[in-house]
């Protein structure tokens, strides 16, 4: 039992999850995407275009290509309006008690 939860633990540290989507005039729809394991960091940007403005979230760390406005991290959900990290420290502590039982 410890040893599947420290497993599930392990999983859960090394994937990062990030809302991807984008938002056109502040119209649009991010989803919460578990990224693959070639991604550590989360990012967001916006583009405009005439007076179309579009803001990404998306996987990855920033580019020189996107605008200066690109600002990225690493922790889950990190990059949209929503952030639920506050959920690591009971879990981690719950397992620390666990394997110490």
């Amino acid at each position: 039992m410890k040893v599947f939860v420290f497993l599930a633990i392990v999983g859960v540290a090394l994937a990062i999850k990030c809302e991807v989507g984008s938002y056109v005039n502040g119209k649009g729809l991010t989803v919460s995407t578990d990224c693959t394991s070639l991604f550590s960091k989360c990012k967001s940007y916006s583009k405009t275009v005439g007076s179309i403005k579009t803001n990404f979230h998306s996987c990855g760390t920033c580019d020189p290509k996107d605008n200066d406005d690109c600002k990225d991290c690493s922790t889950d959900l990190c990059n949209g309006a929503a952030s639920y990290s506050y959920i690591m420290l009971p879990l981690l502590v719950i397992s620390a008690w666990l394997l110490a039982y």
